[in-house]
């Protein structure tokens, strides 16, 4: 590998890793409670047929929690 290559692979993993880290400290962690307005509005306008048990309801409401980092 050339002196060329070595500096642009350095730097273009410094500048992956800079932004990596500066969107892990940015980002804000959704409270529970907006998670789960989310969560409740998806599954409520999700285009499902009438015969929906209340099993499906729940799995797909806990999928999408766990989306936001939450467990049921």
């Amino acid at each position: 590998m050339s002196l060329k290559q070595k500096v642009f692979a350095t730097g273009l993993a410094a500048a992956l890793a800079t932004s990596l880290f500066g969107a892990a400290l940015g980002a804000k962690h959704m409270t529970y409670a907006e998670a789960y307005r989310l969560c409740k509005a998806e599954v409520d306008s999700s285009r499902a047929h009438a015969a929906w048990v209340s099993n499906e309801r729940f799995h797909r409401g806990a999928a999408c929690m766990h989306k936001y980092g939450y467990r049921l």
